[in-house]
């Protein structure tokens, strides 16, 4: 029942008492108008529904925060099409609703509008959001109202949920490419972009010839062209992807604990986008505790990344630390990894204790400080 419908009520009843003590002309009229004017505004509506469409879209599908510690704004777009041509709709109401399973935010909007006849209108709907995840956002039911708000009528419901990936900004990091590049002595279909080395398999430049190169190493053909003596340099075969484990456990108080998940994506977003940039494949492992298993995402593009965060984001964080350090070593017996990184936003002072990475660890502290580098 609208304002509308409550105050028209109570004019109703306040006409009909006036009609009963007054029976004079002029309250026969008013009470005739009472009566003709919710029929002549219910007939407009029903006229008005039937050339009223909308749809609901997501033209970006990614929120970027400018900063840590500022909110993202999800858009979705409510487009309303009115193909009456001589009657606008003077309002409208749309109710959202928006939950970030990541983070455990959600809430509800109400959304007014209002359409010129013969238009189309393209009304954005802005979520604001201040921790990373993939927001969904759902459009539960749009109503149209007459001009004196008697009446309501729904025009659609249940609209497809769009879903909205929320992340930080990226954060400017130096890992050195040649510590990540791992080397390899077998054979490989991944060669270093930044590093020559010795397989004459693939060829990583060719220069002038110097004192002391082996002659094995001569390129007659670009020698005989050019008429100096040019050489071959080999490539440097690199190893397999390089395994990025995400620790999804904050145990920080509640202040803390939204800003910590924010910089806990914040370091994988940056170190991802580092690796992708400089051409070094990646593995992220994390816990998913709903299911109780150890998730595996290959990244090697931009692309890539984005469906490893939307996977990411079904799980929840967790404030038990043991919980995942024993997923973590179940799941690593037996094997050999060449070289991991360790993300967290927790303290974990017995991880060498634990023995979870024989090879190679390096625990990266993503709320600024490096606890750990073990080699």
């Amino acid at each position: 029942m609208t304002v509308g419908t409550v105050l028209y009520i109570f004019l109703f009843v306040a006409g009909c008492a006036i009609s009963v003590l007054f029976l004079e002309y002029g309250t026969v009229a008013l009470m005739g108008l009472l009566v003709t004017v919710p029929i002549f505004m219910f007939l407009i509506l029903l006229i008005m529904r039937k050339r009223i469409s909308v749809t609901v879209d997501a033209k970006n599908p990614m929120a970027e925060k400018d900063d840590i510690d500022r909110p993202a704004r999800a858009v979705i777009t409510l487009s309303i099409e009115n193909r009456n041509r001589f009657l606008p709709l003077t309002k409208g109401i749309a109710k959202v609703r928006y939950e970030n399973k990541f983070s455990g935010d959600k809430g509800k909007l109400k959304i007014r509008f209002s359409v010129d006849a013969g238009k189309k209108r393209d009304r954005r709907i802005p979520v604001v959001m201040y921790n990373c995840g993939n927001v969904s956002i759902t459009v539960e039911k749009v109503r149209i109202y007459d001009y004196l708000n008697l009446f309501a009528w729904t025009i659609g419901k249940h609209f497809e949920k769009q879903d909205i990936l929320v992340l930080p900004p990226m954060k400017e990091m130096y890992l050195g490419k040649d510590r990540w590049y791992n080397e390899t002595n077998e054979d490989s279909d991944r060669f270093s972009l930044y590093k020559k080395g010795d397989d004459p398999s693939e060829i990583f430049n060719i220069r002038d010839f110097m004192d002391g190169d082996k002659i094995q190493r001569i390129h007659w053909k670009l020698s005989s062209k050019t008429g100096n003596l040019m050489v071959k340099e080999g490539s440097l075969p690199l190893t397999k992807a390089i395994h990025i484990f995400i620790d999804l456990c904050v145990t920080a108080i509640k202040e803390e604990r939204g800003r910590n998940v924010n910089l806990l994506i914040q370091g994988v977003y940056s170190i991802s986008m580092f690796m992708i940039e400089h051409g070094i494949p990646q593995i992220f492992i994390w816990h998913d505790r709903k299911n109780e298993m150890i998730q595996e995402y290959s990244v090697e593009h931009e692309e890539e990344l984005y469906w490893m965060f939307q996977e990411l984001f079904k799980c929840r964080i967790t404030k038990n630390p043991n919980e995942l350090m024993q997923a973590y070593m179940d799941w690593g017996k037996g094997k050999l990894l060449e070289s991991a990184l360790y993300l967290t936003v927790a303290d974990h002072d017995d991880l060498d204790e634990r023995n979870l990475i024989r090879d190679r660890l390096e625990v990266m502290d993503l709320r600024g400080e490096e606890l750990e580098d073990q080699e």
